[in-house]
């Protein structure tokens, strides 16, 4: 074979070679967006930015946050599936987001699993049931004995998929029956439980605090696994008397599927740098979350779980994608 065409296409794929990471190598050249599918002003959205302002100071560009707020969140998630793949775009997801709504909107625009990446692991909402500062119900007891002598006098607001889901799990665990009272957005519910038109709503701590700090609501029990650091002693549901109902709303970091794996290891690379910052970490518990730092295969992991349980869930509750 002629020497100089050996040469000449050993040198061709050397530069071929060379050519696919110089390319990622000089990401990124402009600023990233990072979609939330939620309004500003809200917890997520804080966590959003907290984590936004900490990357672009890493890679050296403005990361900008696009709050994409509309049907519980499949819009801003349908708007991050239409980018393109090279790394520009990131997504704020949640439990609800990238793997609810799945179940509860008939015609979820996206595969959560097949149209996403995960990146990394961010923080945990816990949630609480709350009731109006004068209702009777004093206990989950009182609330348990209440909805089983009387089944469906009892009423619950749910502005929210998880609001939804939380709920009907207490249903289910317990073997009681609540009437739902369905809501656009949580702010309404938790208005009307403070006006006592509610009788139970189950929001994330976070966002009940404020309102039982004010003597407005009180919370009967938090849904982790074990009692939050924001309020240390308020019982679990299932040290409130009720196995079987553990909730909570995680928070993710995803890219579109597609995105160049040097791409993927970097933004990984930089957002387990910053979650596991113990800074990041009081930061994010003053706005309202639990840190829960992970790399993508636990992230991975964590959605497809969700999205088993919720299928369990909707189908045990009768509860039908609208």
């Amino acid at each position: 074979m002629n020497p100089l065409k050996l040469i000449g296409g050993a040198l061709a794929l050397a530069a071929l070679l060379a050519g696919a990471p110089a390319q990622a190598q000089t990401w990124p050249t402009k600023s990233i967006q990072m979609i939330v599918p939620q309004g500003a002003g809200g917890s997520t959205d804080a966590l959003a930015r907290l984590v936004a302002q900490a990357l672009g100071e890493r890679i050296g560009q403005t990361v900008v946050v696009d709050n994409r707020a509309g049907a519980g969140g499949v819009l801003g998630v349908a708007a991050a599936a239409k980018a393109a793949p090279d790394g520009y775009t990131i997504l704020l997801g949640s439990s609800t987001t990238m793997a609810a709504n799945v179940f509860l909107y008939a015609n979820f625009p996206v595969d959560p699993l097949k149209d996403f990446a995960p990146l990394a692991l961010a923080a945990d909402a816990p949630f609480a049931f709350v009731v109006p500062a004068a209702s009777p119900l004093k206990s989950m007891r009182d609330l348990l004995a209440v909805a089983k002598a009387s089944p469906g006098r009892l009423n619950y607001g749910s502005g929210t998929s998880s609001a939804l889901l939380c709920t009907e799990l207490l249903k289910h665990a317990a073997g009681i029956n609540l009437t739902r009272v369905p809501y656009k957005a949580s702010a309404q519910a938790l208005t009307d439980l403070i006006g006592g038109q509610l009788d139970i709503v189950c929001e994330p701590l976070s966002a009940s605090l404020p309102n039982i700090k004010a003597g407005r609501l009180r919370a009967l029990a938090q849904t982790g696994a074990q009692r939050s650091a924001l309020a240390s002693d308020l019982k679990t549901v299932a040290q409130a008397g009720v196995s079987g109902v553990v909730y909570s709303a995680w928070i993710g970091l995803f890219v579109l599927a597609g995105t160049p794996p040097d791409i993927v290891a970097r933004l990984h690379g930089e957002l387990q740098t910053i979650l596991k910052d113990p800074t990041i970490h009081e930061k994010i518990r003053t706005i309202g979350f639990e840190p829960r730092p992970g790399d993508a295969d636990a992230l991975a992991a964590l959605q497809r779980t969700e999205l088993k349980t919720v299928a369990a869930t909707a189908k045990a509750a009768g509860i039908k994608a609208e």
